[in-house]
Protein backbone atom coordinates (compact mmCIF):
# COMPACT_ATOMS: atom_id res chain seq x y z
CA UNK A 1 0.00 0.00 0.00
CA UNK A 2 1.38 3.38 -0.95
CA UNK A 3 1.41 5.96 1.67
CA UNK A 4 2.24 9.35 2.18
CA UNK A 5 3.00 9.55 5.41
CA UNK A 6 7.45 9.01 6.43
CA UNK A 7 8.87 8.91 9.48
CA UNK A 8 9.70 12.17 11.10
CA UNK A 9 6.78 13.58 9.78
CA UNK A 10 4.66 15.89 11.66
CA UNK A 11 0.46 14.49 11.56
CA UNK A 12 -2.79 15.85 12.46
CA UNK A 13 -4.73 12.96 13.71
CA UNK A 14 -8.34 13.65 11.41
CA UNK A 15 -10.13 10.14 13.11
CA UNK A 16 -10.67 8.18 16.16
CA UNK A 17 -10.78 8.80 19.80
CA UNK A 18 -7.22 11.24 19.36
CA UNK A 19 -9.13 12.96 16.66
CA UNK A 20 -7.20 16.65 16.88
CA UNK A 21 -3.94 15.91 18.22
CA UNK A 22 -0.85 16.52 16.18
CA UNK A 23 2.33 14.58 17.20
CA UNK A 24 5.74 13.11 15.16
CA UNK A 25 5.49 9.89 13.35
CA UNK A 26 7.57 7.59 15.32
CA UNK A 27 7.19 4.25 12.98
CA UNK A 28 5.58 3.41 9.67
CA UNK A 29 4.30 0.11 8.29
CA UNK A 30 3.23 -0.07 4.38
CA UNK A 31 2.56 -3.58 4.16
CA UNK A 32 -0.33 -3.36 7.08
CA UNK A 33 -0.95 1.07 6.25
CA UNK A 34 -0.59 1.68 10.17
CA UNK A 35 1.27 4.61 11.46
CA UNK A 36 2.83 4.80 15.06
CA UNK A 37 2.29 9.03 16.61
CA UNK A 38 3.82 9.72 19.62
CA UNK A 39 1.49 10.26 22.60
CA UNK A 40 -1.48 9.38 20.50
CA UNK A 41 -3.56 6.01 20.53
CA UNK A 42 -1.74 5.13 24.16
CA UNK A 43 -3.23 1.92 25.73
CA UNK A 44 -2.94 -0.17 28.83
CA UNK A 45 -1.10 -3.40 29.02
CA UNK A 46 -1.16 -5.55 32.23
CA UNK A 47 2.02 -7.25 32.26
CA UNK A 48 2.27 -10.30 34.21
CA UNK A 49 5.60 -11.20 35.87
CA UNK A 50 7.07 -14.43 34.16
CA UNK A 51 9.17 -15.29 37.11
CA UNK A 52 10.42 -13.39 40.38
CA UNK A 53 12.61 -11.07 38.77
CA UNK A 54 10.24 -9.81 36.73
CA UNK A 55 8.16 -7.25 37.43
CA UNK A 56 3.99 -7.39 36.51
CA UNK A 57 2.08 -4.07 36.65
CA UNK A 58 0.38 -1.66 33.96
CA UNK A 59 2.14 -0.53 31.04
CA UNK A 60 1.25 2.47 28.68
CA UNK A 61 2.34 1.72 25.69
CA UNK A 62 1.92 3.56 22.04
CA UNK A 63 -0.39 1.70 19.49
CA UNK A 64 -0.20 2.37 15.74
CA UNK A 65 -3.32 3.79 13.99
CA UNK A 66 -4.37 3.45 10.64
CA UNK A 67 -2.14 6.17 7.82
CA UNK A 68 -5.96 7.29 6.66
CA UNK A 69 -6.84 8.39 9.78
CA UNK A 70 -3.65 11.05 9.66
CA UNK A 71 -2.80 13.89 7.84
CA UNK A 72 0.37 15.94 6.90
CA UNK A 73 1.01 18.87 8.80
CA UNK A 74 3.05 21.31 6.48
CA UNK A 75 6.08 22.66 8.11
CA UNK A 76 5.42 25.93 6.17
CA UNK A 77 2.26 26.53 6.66
CA UNK A 78 1.27 25.09 9.26
CA UNK A 79 -1.42 23.35 8.33
CA UNK A 80 -2.53 19.53 7.47
CA UNK A 81 -2.88 19.29 4.18
CA UNK A 82 -3.09 16.39 1.22
CA UNK A 83 -0.10 15.29 -0.76
CA UNK A 84 0.94 16.10 -4.26
CA UNK A 85 3.61 14.62 -5.88
CA UNK A 86 6.19 16.58 -7.91
CA UNK A 87 9.52 15.27 -9.96
CA UNK A 88 11.82 17.62 -8.97
CA UNK A 89 15.38 17.01 -10.39
CA UNK A 90 14.62 13.50 -11.26
CA UNK A 91 13.12 12.96 -7.89
CA UNK A 92 9.68 12.21 -6.71
CA UNK A 93 8.75 15.07 -4.07
CA UNK A 94 5.97 15.37 -1.75
CA UNK A 95 4.50 18.70 -2.20
CA UNK A 96 2.19 20.36 0.07
CA UNK A 97 -1.72 21.15 -2.24
CA UNK A 98 -1.95 24.40 0.20
CA UNK A 99 1.05 26.29 -0.23
CA UNK A 100 3.01 24.41 -2.85
CA UNK A 101 6.27 24.01 -0.32
CA UNK A 102 8.10 21.09 -0.26
CA UNK A 103 7.29 18.11 2.43
CA UNK A 104 10.82 16.52 2.14
CA UNK A 105 13.71 18.30 3.70
CA UNK A 106 16.25 17.76 0.73
CA UNK A 107 14.14 19.91 -1.78
CA UNK A 108 12.87 22.90 0.05
CA UNK A 109 14.74 25.23 -1.94
CA UNK A 110 14.50 23.90 -5.34
CA UNK A 111 10.62 23.73 -4.72
CA UNK A 112 11.00 27.46 -3.34
CA UNK A 113 12.59 28.33 -6.26
CA UNK A 114 10.02 26.79 -8.84
CA UNK A 115 6.99 28.23 -6.80
CA UNK A 116 8.54 32.18 -7.02
CA UNK A 117 9.42 31.51 -10.76
CA UNK A 118 5.38 30.20 -11.26
CA UNK A 119 4.45 33.06 -9.38
CA UNK A 120 6.37 35.51 -11.33
CA UNK A 121 5.21 34.44 -14.74
CA UNK A 122 1.35 34.42 -13.31
CA UNK A 123 1.74 37.81 -12.19
CA UNK A 124 3.28 39.26 -15.32
CA UNK A 125 0.46 37.72 -17.20
CA UNK A 126 -2.24 39.08 -15.02
CA UNK A 127 -0.44 42.61 -15.17
CA UNK A 128 -0.25 42.15 -19.18
CA UNK A 129 -3.82 41.03 -19.43
CA UNK A 130 -4.77 44.14 -16.82
CA UNK A 131 -2.93 46.58 -19.54
CA UNK A 132 -4.91 45.25 -22.47
CA UNK A 133 -8.34 45.87 -20.45
CA UNK A 134 -7.13 49.47 -20.04
CA UNK A 135 -6.18 50.03 -23.44
CA UNK A 136 -9.58 48.91 -24.80
CA UNK A 137 -11.33 50.61 -22.10
CA UNK A 138 -9.73 53.78 -23.23
CA UNK A 139 -10.46 52.76 -27.22
CA UNK A 140 -13.85 52.48 -26.55
CA UNK A 141 -14.18 55.84 -24.53
CA UNK A 142 -12.35 57.65 -27.04
CA UNK A 143 -14.76 56.08 -29.98
CA UNK A 144 -17.84 57.57 -27.71
CA UNK A 145 -16.44 60.47 -27.30
CA UNK A 146 -16.08 60.47 -31.46
CA UNK A 147 -19.49 59.70 -31.75
CA UNK A 148 -21.13 62.45 -29.25
CA UNK A 149 -19.31 65.15 -31.08
CA UNK A 150 -19.69 64.04 -34.65
CA UNK A 151 -23.57 63.88 -33.87
CA UNK A 152 -25.58 66.23 -35.12
CA UNK A 153 -26.72 69.15 -32.25
CA UNK A 154 -29.98 69.83 -31.31
CA UNK A 155 -30.80 73.73 -31.01
CA UNK A 156 -32.50 74.27 -27.61
CA UNK A 157 -35.65 76.26 -29.64
CA UNK A 158 -36.46 73.04 -31.55
CA UNK A 159 -36.40 70.90 -27.73
CA UNK A 160 -38.52 73.74 -26.23
CA UNK A 161 -41.16 73.32 -28.95
CA UNK A 162 -41.83 70.14 -28.64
Amino acid sequence: MKMNIKKGDNVLVIAGKDKGKQGKVMETSPKTGKVTIENVNVVTKHKKPRSQQDKGGIIKKVAPIDASNAMVVCPNCGKATRVSHKEVDGKKVRICKKCGASLDKEHVKTVKKEAKKAEKTAKKAENAEKIQKNDAKVETEATQEKAVKSAPKKSKTTEQGK
